[in-house]
């Protein structure tokens, strides 16, 4: 073998060996990429939010809720009627003086307001 062969094949092979390595260190990245997972709201962390009252339904007296629509939201949320009278207050100023008040729900998914703070 002339030595003119032999410096390609080891030029081949190392080229070679160089591009499989960085193969190799892709395919492990992406994989390490693969295995972390995206946080996922399971609906059991508390969620709070400022929003600005558009309207509180007046209550009848068989229900145990008060409606409440913000204008930040499609939904209709629910306060007991047996909450504290300072959070229907902090709603009806928010409502008057179109101010957003700190909305605590129970997950993303209720509709059940547990508190009602001053933003």
């Amino acid at each position: 073998m002339s030595i003119k062969k032999t410096f390609s094949i080891k030029l081949v092979n190392s080229t070679c060996a160089i591009c499989m390595l960085s193969l190799l260190f892709l395919l492990s990245s992406l994989q390490s990429c693969a295995i972390q997972k995206k946080k996922k709201n399971t609906g059991k962390t508390p969620v709070e939010y400022a929003l600005t009252v558009a309207a509180i339904s007046t209550p009848r007296s068989e229900d145990a809720y008060i409606e409440v629509s913000f204008n930040e939201s499609a939904r209709f949320y629910r306060i007991p009627k047996n909450t504290a009278p300072s959070y229907l207050d902090l709603l009806r100023q928010s409502q008057k003086n179109s101010t957003p008040v700190l909305i605590k729900r129970a997950n993303e998914y209720s509709d059940i307001i547990l508190r009602v703070k001053k933003k």
